[in-house]
């Protein structure tokens, strides 16, 4: 009798066993993990990569992070779009830029709104001489916080001081964003085009 119940169990065992080996491996599996991380508006990002210079993973991070890919999406603070554009900062961009008759409007337009906002992430890494977590630091709480926290040495604008970032919202946000750009490049084993 003991040794009945013995082999009942291991078989309820070993399939137990074989039943979370495969649900690991689904859940480890690129297909699945690419509909984990999945990378809407590709084309777009793609252009506004090879355009503005700016790591297509990284962009598509950002989006995430910013609005879950929603291009109709309006922060508590009015920014908008995918990349969370503030009005104000969408029209400086686009002075910058040269863009004629534009309207914050446009800003909910995904293909606007990825060029601005990527262009807009290209000036911070050049401010910010290339440093990742000062530009997406810069983009969640503004250039002059940034530069003012350096200056008082409140923070020293690196990763491995990103715990003395006086505002929680930042510090969670730089966080978010470099552990999906890592996420995404792992993914994806680091290719774009595939």
């Amino acid at each position: 009798m003991l040794v009945i119940n013995l082999t009942r169990l291991s078989r309820h065992v070993l399939a137990f066993l074989c039943i979370l080996l495969i649900v690991y491996l689904v859940l480890h599996s690129r297909w699945y993990l690419r509909r984990v991380y999945p990378i809407h508006y590709k084309d777009i990002i793609t252009q506004c990569s090879l355009k503005h210079d700016v790591d297509p993973f990284l962009i598509t991070a950002v989006v995430r992070v910013e609005s879950r890919f929603r291009p109709e999406a309006v922060s508590a603070k009015g920014a908008m779009g995918l990349m969370q554009v503030m009005p104000d900062t969408g029209n400086w961009i686009a002075r910058e830029l040269g863009i004629q008759g534009f309207d914050t409007e446009m800003l909910y337009d995904p293909a606007t709104n990825l060029d601005l906002g990527t262009w807009y992430l290209a000036f911070l890494l050049r401010e910010c001489n290339g440093d990742l977590v000062c530009a997406l630091a810069s983009y969640n709480a503004g250039r002059g916080n940034v530069s003012k926290w350096i200056e008082e040495k409140r923070w020293n604008g690196t990763e491995k001081d990103l715990d003395s970032i006086p505002f929680r919202e930042t510090r969670d946000y730089v966080k978010k964003v470099l552990r999906l750009y890592n996420k995404y490049h792992e993914v994806y084993r680091g290719r774009w085009e595939e």
